[in-house]
């Protein structure tokens, strides 16, 4: 695999910026403006002065009503996910993976908000993103321990400077 030079870099990056700022300008961007409009039941802007006028809620009463039955398919089971053996040496593997991947998920982290954000931004704005990362964090623990006597300190050192440590 050969190195990418900067320009190379550079141009992969200017269309890679060209096509996230299409989104905000495009007709699926038109559509999720409009959609997210019908969902607040904001006045259409055709309204004449003077005369009644009826903001519809359809949309958000629908949206509303799909998103229980949506949530229950995914979270009402024992697991949200689980992991398949490839044979009879990998069925342990699999259960401890599943067990900890749904812990991870649900207990760990907000799954069940994950899942109602995802879900409600597919059905209004057509697609439900949900961003996964791992963080590796390094736990230090620092303790107080009581003073070596003379002597064993004495033998520590030795042992330090037998083993090439400087002392």
């Amino acid at each position: 695999m050969s190195k990418m030079t900067d320009t190379e870099l550079s141009s992969l990056l200017d269309r890679e910026r060209s096509q996230a700022l299409a989104h905000q300008t495009g007709a699926l961007a038109e559509m999720r403006r409009k959609a997210m409009e019908y969902y607040l039941g904001e006045p259409f802007g055709n309204e004449i002065d003077g005369r009644s006028t009826v903001v519809s809620t359809d949309v958000a009463d629908t949206v509303d009503w799909i998103m229980p039955a949506l949530l229950k398919i995914f979270t009402a089971g024992d697991a949200i996910m689980s992991f398949a053996p490839q044979g009879p040496e990998d069925e342990e593997a699999a259960k401890q993976a599943t067990e900890y991947v749904n812990f991870v998920f649900m207990q760990d982290n907000p799954g069940f908000m994950v899942l109602h954000s995802m879900f409600k931004d597919a059905l209004l704005q057509k697609n439900g993103i949900a961003k996964v990362w791992t963080e590796t964090k390094k736990e230090e623990k620092t303790e107080d321990s009581p003073p070596l006597p003379a002597d064993a300190a004495a033998v520590l050192a030795d042992e330090l400077e037998t083993a090439g440590a400087k002392v």
